[in-house]
């Protein structure tokens, strides 16, 4: 039996052998950059073309099938209330708002003396 890895190099003149080196290099620099997992799959299809006539399989076509899952950097998230209408909202829609307001002061502090 062939090894897999010469059969690989054969399989559409190399280019998938050399698509898949591609694929996993891409794949081993962003899971090194995210810190997160991903994945390269091949998916190997073979299909019978013709048959002898005794039955038998002479001819086969084989397809490979590369799937590249790159892993995504991680997504911010951000925290918004829901109004009653369901509307986003920074502030809590059943919490007053307290208004504040800068007191300037026109009195020197008192100090007081002890008894």
């Amino acid at each position: 039996m062939k090894a897999f890895s010469h059969f690989l190099n054969e399989l559409n003149e190399g280019s998938t052998h050399a698509a898949l080196t591609a694929d996993l290099a891409e794949l081993l620099r962003t899971v090194q950059t995210t810190g997160r997992a991903g994945a390269l799959v091949l998916k190997v299809k073979v299909s019978p073309t013709t048959k002898t006539n005794s039955g038998q399989v002479d001819k086969v076509t084989i397809t490979a099938d590369r799937v590249l899952s790159l892993p995504k950097p991680e997504q911010p998230s951000d925290f918004f209330w829901l109004t009653e209408d369901g509307e986003t909202s920074r502030n809590h829609p059943r919490q007053h708002s307290l208004e504040l307001r800068d007191v300037a002061s026109t009195n020197p502090p008192q100090t007081f003396k002890e008894a």
